[in-house]
């Protein structure tokens, strides 16, 4: 349980920096640097790391050693935390023990520029209640071992609606593009199980509605014999199938001769969220473009709502397996995914992939 409440903190953390980077367009200005061409996501011509990436990831490894310590060298994420800065200096971003300390550092990053460091450091140590967090607080006590444990983080997934900004167009309630596409992922999984456990999924830049779905902040338990979630379990059937806009012709000329609506979203993480929600029955994708942590925090969550994550080409050509978190195989979700709530919707997903 403490755990729990204490990456619910965190990701809220994360995303008070995520939005405080693009609130000031003289700091967000100063946090673009490209990818080199060997870390680059090849869906994309173009694809960014940011301070705010590394700067939230690094964020998350400090707490949680602090606080885990049995978790210190648990937490993975998608960036490495060296940053170069328009000196060329490459400095090793962390968070240190003091702001004065964080703050010093990041100004190296940052070529000098102390009013930014300064609001970045004050973001990272600032303190955050979890009553202050839009989403409901856990009620039922719960044990893990800590040992068994380690963290799949993406700081900012979606970071090219992130740069680019915008509120987006919706379809069908779902958003295409834009910073409603953008999400913290945070995902805990068991080393030995290789599944997912507990999940937390924050959206920085959703609007408020008075629907409690539309929480902020939005998380999952899925253990043996417990299974949470801070939201309630949609059942309502909407024929709408998630896709990349990505996706081949064929497979998207064949759920639409079978009745299916299609949406092209952005966000690997957040596409899997429009299955949580409700939004959509199943988010398909048969390209081996998302890693594990686009998928494990909400994952956990949905299978704490009785859906799951499948290998997507293993489940249509042989039988159904969720994505598996070993730390054997490769990051790359190679075979696809499919995501989804309802067995029946998933089940007649796949036979048509079959045909």
């Amino acid at each position: 349980m403490d755990l729990l409440k204490s990456l619910i903190i965190l990701s809220e953390k994360a995303a008070n920096i995520a939005r405080a980077c693009r609130a000031d367009q003289h700091l967000f200005g100063l946090l673009v640097q490209q990818k080199k061409e060997d870390e680059a996501n090849p869906r994309f011509v173009e694809d960014f790391k940011t301070l705010a990436d590394v700067l939230i990831q690094e964020m998350v490894r400090y707490y949680v050693g602090m606080q885990f310590q049995d978790l210190s060298d648990s937490v993975k994420g998608e960036e490495n935390n060296t940053f170069t800065n328009k000196l060329g200096e490459k400095i090793c971003v962390q968070v240190e023990e003091t702001e004065e300390k964080t703050a010093h550092l990041l100004k190296r990053v940052l070529s000098g520029d102390q009013l930014a460091a300064n609001l970045l450091a004050a973001e990272v140590h600032k303190e955050i209640d979890l009553k202050d967090v839009d989403t409901n607080i856990p009620s039922t006590d719960f044990e893990v071992d800590l040992h068994d444990l380690a963290i799949w983080i993406d700081p900012i997934d979606c970071t090219a609606e992130y740069i680019h900004g915008g509120q987006g167009e919706v379809d069908s309630g779902i958003y295409k593009n834009g910073l409603q596409c953008v999400t913290i992922l945070i995902g805990v999984y068991s080393k030995s199980k290789h599944t997912p456990v507990i999940g937390i999924v924050n959206r920085p830049f959703l609007e408020k509605t008075s629907d409690r779905s539309g929480q902020q902040c939005i998380w999952g338990v899925c253990l043996p014999n417990l299974s949470l979630t801070s939201i309630e379990v949609h059942s309502n059937r909407r024929n709408i199938i998630c896709l990349s806009s990505s996706e081949s012709q064929t497979v998207k000329q064949k759920l639409i001769e079978k009745g299916f609506q299609l949406v092209e979203a952005s966000g690997a993480g957040y596409k899997i969220m429009t299955v949580i929600l409700g939004l959509s029955d199943v988010y398909l994708l048969t390209k081996g473009t998302t890693y594990k942590w686009d998928t494990c925090a909400p994952h956990a969550i949905l299978k704490s709502m009785g859906g799951d994550v499948l290998d997507f080409l293993d489940s249509v050509i042989s039988e159904e397996c969720s994505i598996d978190y070993s730390t054997k195989g490769p990051n790359c979700n190679t075979n696809g995914i499919i995501a989804y709530r309802d067995r029946e919707t998933v089940e007649q997903v796949l036979e048509i992939m079959k045909m």
